[in-house]
């Protein structure tokens, strides 16, 4: 008998619980979306070059935690639902309903519209994983593939989490349900809230202190930021600045709410006319007092807002720096740079034999379609003995090498006069920093011969970061007839393969083949060296399929669970923010129910809910934009070079515009129901009156 009951006011009272529904349901979509990628029958990419096995465990795990957060967030929903239908509760039991078996049938019903929730959200789950599916084939510049499916291990782990969620939720409501005075629950519309009552001077106080922390948080981001950007800042007092910021950013914050309210009235009481047009009086009145009962609610709200755009925007624009970054890296197929730097001896470098790789590549079928053994050279010999990181040398490179390079990569052949040479820096390097750098080295010493720097003094595209020497980015490129009296540094290698590399055979070749193949080529000198166990001379070596399909694993991983937490984030807030205001639609029917006896019209009282509502959802949002705006303003002027070199303008402008889209559509979808909700209290009441 309950359950049935339980089933038709669920089925009758669905609109109460539309908040409830709403939140549920995009929870879910979300959850079954992010799920399915790590279903058994999900096929990814087919190329034998990408492996996102990474990606699917990453996003299995972490969507579980995510989650796990709106637990919270579904019982503050059921505290709200409770606190509506307490006096029908009391009606149940006044007829004789036992109190609980009361709770049990609030929690089937809940139970009910939740499962309907999940049914929904998986459909429109389906409908987002191929967003989701867009987002990855996009990221890995694969051709779009649409296809409509039902993971069914998907659908069955989506409903055990999520009825088991219920389940928690459900009993914890059973249990204080049980335990409400039935007094409680008829009188539950008349209580009082809360405030706090202070003097004037205290929120004086308070606002300014909430300026100060500010002051000092912003120069502790600016002071983390800085290091961040130039290692050489590190001064030791990184983690005090971290700290500071933290906690003077969330005193700041509460501080600037609990004293927000006495600055409406000081705004209210200077503008006499704007507090006596219309309905002004009786509109700030109800946000002063709503402001003063919730200002630390307020201010958690404001910050899990900060939190959710800072997730948008900066898992976005890190995810695309990753990527820009990678084309940067490893332009080729296959990188083994070498370097000196272990090296104790001049007399222990050496020309590696790279003949017997682009053997084994053919022996594998891959061919090599190009390639160049890059010879670096020391302008002087004893800079070989330079190993101050501060002060590494400026190696050189013949132009022949320089220009095969350039070849490989679709670039234009430059020429230099006999007498000239140019520099190849790396992106990252301001073109300012650059030309006074040539301004003061426009002529450089070549065993007694002066070059001079030619016209195109110095060039920018990508040749692959290890290229350079240790701490130094850039390259003297000389004349071969110059370099061939010089000292050989380092020699590296660099390929195009015909065919395309498997992502297994690039973990064999990184991690077996080539470091065999080290071994052998220098066993003369390993015995110098750690007893052979360390190579000196080879560093690194670079398979782009293997380091592509690493860094699409981060970097997808990054932007969906950046969506992800960042519109969890977000429903928390509005879910606070919408039911906050549920609940006064609630507390105080009454005073609408007077202004409707005054002889306010319904479109005028509708305008005031309206005002009411929107202040109350726009006052956290703005506060925390202010802080978002701030942030960024920091982030952009610190890491300006490199959103330019590897995110550009237009893609910055996209991400920023993605992340606001995806806030503006949560926001629309919380406000226009919490506006519905609330007008649908409201008369409600007025029917029963």
């Amino acid at each position: 008998m309950y359950a049935k009951l339980a089933i038709n006011n669920g089925k009758r009272s669905i609109k109460d619980y539309l908040i409830y529904f709403i939140t549920i349901t995009l929870c879910v979509s979300l959850f079954y979306a992010f799920m399915s990628l790590s279903s058994s029958d999900y096929e990814f990419i087919t190329e034998d070059s990408y492996n996102f096995e990474m990606l699917t465990v990453i996003l299995k795990y972490v969507t579980y935690i995510i989650t796990a957060l709106l637990i919270l967030l579904i019982g503050y929903v059921n505290k709200y639902m409770i606190k509506r239908r307490q006096k029908e509760f009391a009606t149940y039991i006044l007829l004789g309903a036992e109190q609980r078996n009361v709770a049990v049938m609030f929690f089937i019903e809940t139970l009910f519209i939740g499962l309907i929730s999940v049914g929904i959200g998986i459909f429109i789950g389906m409908l987002f994983s191929q967003v989701v599916t867009a987002l990855i084939l996009i990221t890995a510049k694969q051709q779009l593939t649409f296809s409509l499916r039902l993971y069914t291990d998907t659908v069955l782990i989506t409903v055990i989490f999520f009825l088991a969620m219920f389940c928690i939720i459900g009993i914890f409501n059973i249990r204080s349900l049980s335990k409400v005075k039935l007094i409680d629950m008829i009188n539950a519309e008349k209580r009082i809230e809360f405030q706090f009552k202070r003097g004037k001077t205290v929120y004086i106080l308070l606002f300014i202190l909430a300026c100060v922390f500010y002051v000092i948080c912003g120069y502790s981001v600016y002071k983390i930021l800085k290091v961040i950007q130039n290692p050489n800042n590190i001064n030791g007092y990184e983690k005090i600045y971290m700290l500071v910021g933290l906690i003077t950013f969330i005193l700041a914050t509460y501080a600037l709410f609990y004293s927000i309210a006495y600055i409406i009235i000081i705004v209210k009481n200077r503008w006499i006319n704007f507090r006596y047009e219309g309905t002004n009086l009786f509109l700030i009145g109800s946000l002063v007092s709503k402001i003063k009962t919730a200002p630390m609610l307020m201010a958690t709200t404001s910050i899990t807002f900060l939190g959710a755009a800072l997730s948008f925007t900066l898992t976005l624009l890190l995810s695309q720096w990753s990527l820009g970054y990678l084309e940067y890296r490893i332009p080729f197929d296959i990188i083994i740079n070498s370097n000196y730097v272990k090296l104790r001896d001049i007399n222990d470098i050496k020309i590696p034999n790279y003949k017997s790789l682009e053997l084994y590549l053919e022996k594998q079928n891959y061919g090599v379609k190009e390639c160049c053994e890059v010879e670096k050279y020391f302008l002087k010999e004893e800079d070989f003995y330079i190993k101050d990181k501060t002060k590494m040398p400026i190696l050189a490179i013949k132009l022949s090498d320089f220009n095969k390079l350039r070849t490989m990569l679709g670039y234009e052949k430059i020429t230099l006069k006999d007498n000239e040479f140019t520099i190849q820096c790396a992106k990252m390097i301001n073109d300012l920093d650059i030309e006074k750098y040539i301004q003061e080295n426009n002529v450089i010493n070549v065993h007694g011969n002066n070059l001079k720097i030619s016209s195109h003094g110095y060039y920018k595209d990508s040749i692959g970061e290890g290229i350079y020497s240790y701490y130094n980015d850039m390259l003297f490129i000389l004349p071969d007839s110059y370099c061939e009296k010089l000292t050989l540094a380092s020699v590296d290698f660099f390929v195009n393969t015909n065919k395309k590399i498997s992502y297994e055979e690039a973990l064999n070749l990184e991690n077996k083949y080539i470091p065999n193949w080290s071994k052998n080529e220098y066993k003369d000198i390993l015995q110098e060296y750690n007893n052979g166990e360390v190579l000196p001379n080879v560093s690194m070596t670079r398979i782009k399929v293997a380091e592509v399909s690493e860094i699409l694993n981060v970097t997808l991983a990054m932007k969906i669970l950046g969506v992800y937490l960042g519109t969890v984030l977000l429903m928390i807030s509005f879910t606070v923010l919408a039911l906050q205001q549920l609940i006064d639609s609630i507390e105080h029917k009454s005073r609408f129910n007077i202004l409707k006896k005054l002889g306010i019209e319904e479109k005028e009282v509708n305008k005031i809910i309206f005002k009411q509502i929107l202040f109350y959802f726009l006052l956290p949002i703005i506060v925390s934009t202010v802080e978002f705006i701030i942030f960024i303003y920091y982030y952009m002027n610190i890491f300006l070079n490199q959103m330019n070199v590897y995110i550009g303008d237009e893609a910055f402008v996209f991400n920023i515009g993605v992340a606001f889209f995806i806030i503006i559509i949560i926001y629309a979808s919380y406000f226009l129901s919490t506006y519905y909700t609330f007008k649908r209290n409201i008369n409600d009441m007025n029917k029963i009156k």
